[in-house]
């Protein structure tokens, strides 16, 4: 190769068109009503967010906990996702059922925050900030890919799911094994699985006309809720190892 092909070369090289910004973060496999509709999502998201601190805080001041109490919120949940998901029901009283669930679970959790606040608030912000960062990235990582592409993430998270509840039945059966971090780890990658299969769903129904913002911001924020619950157990094993391991040396 002479030197007037290795100059050609070169110059073709550096002076290549080059991505713009613009167009690496596009949107353009969804359309604008899609997007739309991504926006209202993403906007109740938060609305539940902050009605789910409230809950968290109500709770902690009151301090009901206890068997009876979780019973009645599991019913309750399951009662509030049934009302979110009638289409009978208007949308203004779905949101309203959304909204009730939101602080039924801040409520529902609210002592056991409240504890590790008043511990180690720092373990409190690191999961706060480490939720958002998560949350965030594997939503972006739905919205940027080509549609249906993530879609077979489903068929991960049910062999998962499957391989945890038949390791918490033979651990319950035998009495061996248990749930540490290893199995928390796990739990936290099927809740990341969840959250890029979920926005793709909702991608899909909603390029299909159906734009249903309750039961959407449903299926998200019940996916964030539960990241958060992950983080924050597994914050608390990490933090509950580095105190055994100082024990030791001592």
């Amino acid at each position: 190769m002479n030197r007037h092909q290795q100059s050609s070369m070169f110059s073709n090289f550096f002076n290549r068109d080059r991505p713009s910004m613009s167009s690496v973060f596009s949107l353009s496999d969804i359309s604008e009503k899609t997007q739309a509709h991504l926006t209202k999502v993403y906007t109740m998201i938060m609305a539940c967010s902050i009605v789910c601190a409230a809950g968290m805080y109500v709770n902690a001041t009151l301090i009901l906990s206890g068997f009876l109490m979780t019973i009645l919120s599991i019913i309750l949940s399951v009662y509030l996702i049934y009302q979110i998901n009638n289409r009978n029901n208007s949308e203004e009283s779905r949101m309203l059922y959304l909204a009730t669930l939101a602080f039924q679970l801040g409520y529902l959790v609210g002592p056991a925050i409240h504890h590790i606040a008043e511990v180690n608030p720092k373990l409190l912000i690191q999961a706060l900030l480490y939720t958002g960062i998560a949350f965030t990235s594997f939503s972006a990582i739905s919205l940027f890919s080509k549609r249906r592409s993530m879609l077979f993430v489903g068929g991960i998270i049910v062999t998962m799911v499957q391989c945890m509840v038949l390791y918490r039945l033979i651990s319950w059966l035998t009495g061996f094994g248990g749930f540490g971090l290893t199995y928390i780890m796990c739990g936290l990658f099927v809740a990341c699985l969840y959250i890029i299969y979920d926005t793709q769903v909702i991608i899909e129904r909603a390029e299909r006309g159906d734009k249903d913002v309750p039961t959407h911001t449903m299926m998200l924020f019940l996916d964030l809720f539960d990241l958060f619950i992950r983080i924050v157990q597994i914050l608390q094993k990490l933090q509950e190892n580095e105190n055994r391991n100082r024990r030791r040396k001592d």
